[in-house]
């Protein structure tokens, strides 16, 4: 067909792209990327209203919708962002981009609520979260998810770049986002007054993708898949990925504890010099049951054959230079001495 003969784009989204929608109001942001690449056979466009209350929300959304279908869209109807991953139609289903704009909660004391509140961030949070978590499931490997979300205080509180790291995600890039680039959507309140607009201010889309975890023989390293090539070491000093090195970690240890025997041991061989240091992996062993035994200088020579691999990235077959570099030799703490936080 004459239609997919070359590719249409709007901003960050391509007609090639397959593409799932979430928490639309009445539809118009799905309408307009349907628009600008002429077909929606790549897209799913979901609410969390039923059909019915739809209709009754917002002035637009049946006519709305009904182009979408038309344009060979597939439109979902109470979709909920908590378990989506889950959804008799989406379960079997994986995509290139998955999009939340304005995320929102709703308010916990009607009309009189105030962003500010503190529990009121919670509750937002809580929807983000779950939102994460399942989006995850439903990404292709490369894919992305876009958030996008207002920038200043309180909305700033509600650390969704920390969310999206506590379910298996890190942020790709946060650009700023304007409503010239997207004709014909209209944001909604979506609660209360739904069907009225509200002023975006300074917001940014905010792209998320997959973290992947994998280990060699030698140490322990966080590998990224991302839509562009990444050697597993770009940014090896950044204080993020610092972190995400020590989630690598803390999670091994958690993990292998549960598998030990009791008069067992966990080797870990890790470089010692600066930036590998500030891991401090005898800390992240404290911090879940294990204590250090011995750490033991390392050396190739003494394991004949063994070749260590980058085992990240278009290099991965390649070896690195192991440097300075010990054995780390942990057990487990005697359970009357373990508190688990």
């Amino acid at each position: 067909m004459d239609a997919f003969s070359f590719e249409r784009k709007i901003k960050h989204y391509s007609s090639y792209q397959r593409i799932l929608l979430v928490g639309e109001g009445d539809f118009s942001f799905s309408v307009c990327l349907a628009r600008a690449f002429g077909l929606a056979v790549n897209l799913v466009a979901t609410s969390l209203d039923s059909r019915e209350s739809l209709m009754l929300k917002y002035s637009k959304a049946l006519s709305n919708v009904k182009e979408l279908e038309a344009r060979g869209c597939i439109v979902l109807h109470e979709v909920d962002v908590h378990s989506m991953s889950q959804h008799p139609f989406l379960i079997r289903l994986r995509f290139d981009r998955i999009i939340y704009n304005f995320p929102h909660a709703g308010y916990l004391l009607g009309p009189f609520s105030s962003e500010r509140n503190r529990f009121q961030i919670w509750f937002h949070q809580d929807l983000i979260r779950g939102f994460l978590k399942n989006a995850r499931e439903l990404l292709t490997a490369i894919g992305e998810i876009h958030v996008t979300h207002k920038t200043t205080f309180p909305f700033s509180e509600w650390k969704i770049v920390e969310l999206a790291h506590e379910v298996g995600l890190y942020l790709v890039a946060e650009e700023p986002f304007s409503l010239w680039d997207y004709p014909g959507y209209e944001n909604k309140r979506g609660d209360g007054m739904c069907d009225q607009t509200f002023p975006v201010g300074m917001c940014s889309t905010f792209k998320f993708a997959k973290l992947f975890y994998h280990s060699s023989p030698s140490c322990f390293h966080l590998s990224i898949t991302a839509s562009s090539p990444w050697s597993g070491y770009s940014g090896i000093n950044g204080p993020r990925m610092e972190r995400l090195h020590q989630d690598l970690v803390k999670g091994y240890f958690t993990s292998a504890r549960e598998m030990l025997t009791e008069s067992g041991e966990v080797h870990v061989t890790h470089k010692t010099t600066h930036p590998f240091s500030k891991w401090n992996i005898v800390k992240l062993a404290e911090e879940v049951g294990l204590f250090l035994v011995e750490e033991a200088q390392f050396t190739r020579g003494d394991y004949p054959g063994y070749i260590n691999k980058k085992g990240s990235g278009r290099k991965c077959n390649r070896t690195f230079r192991v440097g300075q570099c010990s054995t780390y030799k942990f057990a487990k703490l005697p359970l009357q001495l373990y508190f688990p936080s």
